[in-house]
């Protein structure tokens, strides 16, 4: 029997795909080469950071600045208890976000089985039917979360400053995102260029994955017709 996917099962198949996938990439890229490549890359390998106790400047090279990030890193995605430094570098507004930033990828990190339970089912409906029927739900619902992956990173290139804002705004209602730059380390840390960087990696990573899975569903859906 040859069936084709309907359009639910495919848009379902779409979110658990992009739910998955996205939530990994962020994790994969949220590392410290990545860090150290965008920031060569955009010639920041210096920063001077404010001793919030005393007042003093510190000076960072990329080095520093590097194991600062993995602190934050390793902190918000749940690998160590502590934050980093608190009270020292950093002001209980920045330690307080960042600890919201923890909770929402504690959050983020339940849809990766999530994502992969809601994909398995459709995929196991669609076997059902015939192997066509499942390579076309993978092809199509690849093409279609990358797609909107893609729109919506078009979205967020024209207006970037836009987009950023309004995320923060859904996930962090609380408002302790807003940081003077005059003073506020953690903007040292991660400036504009950080976040275009790893939202466009996160992005482009995701829609060659989206492309790969596509074009493995394609080869099969021609093997299981013939």
């Amino acid at each position: 029997m040859n069936v084709s996917p309907g359009r639910v099962e495919t848009a379902l198949f779409a979110i658990g795909f992009a739910m998955a996938g996205l939530v990994l990439l962020a994790l994969l890229w949220s590392g410290v080469d990545p860090y150290v490549d965008m920031a060569r890359a955009n010639g920041a390998e210096r920063a001077t950071f404010i001793d919030q106790t005393t007042g003093g400047r510190v000076d960072m090279g990329v080095g520093a600045l590097a194991e600062q990030h993995r602190a934050w890193s390793t902190y918000v995605t749940g690998g160590i208890p502590d934050p980093p430094a608190p009270g020292t570098l950093y002001t209980a507004d920045e330690v307080s976000h960042m600890a919201d930033v923890r909770s929402v990828f504690d959050g983020a990190k339940i849809l990766i089985p999530a994502g992969l339970f809601v994909m398995a089912i459709r995929l196991q409906r669609a076997r059902s039917r015939s192997a066509a029927t499942m390579f076309r739900l993978t092809r199509d619902g690849a093409i279609t979360a990358g797609v909107a992956v893609a729109a919506v990173g078009i979205i967020a290139a024209v207006a970037f400053d836009a987009a950023f804002l309004l995320f923060h705004q859904v996930f962090f209602p609380q408002g302790n995102f807003l940081f003077d730059p005059a003073t506020s380390n953690l903007l040292r840390l991660y400036p504009d260029w950080y976040w275009q960087g790893i939202t466009f990696r996160i992005g482009l990573s995701f829609i060659g994955l989206a492309a790969t899975v596509a074009v493995a569903a394609a080869v099969g859906l021609r093997r299981a017709l013939h």
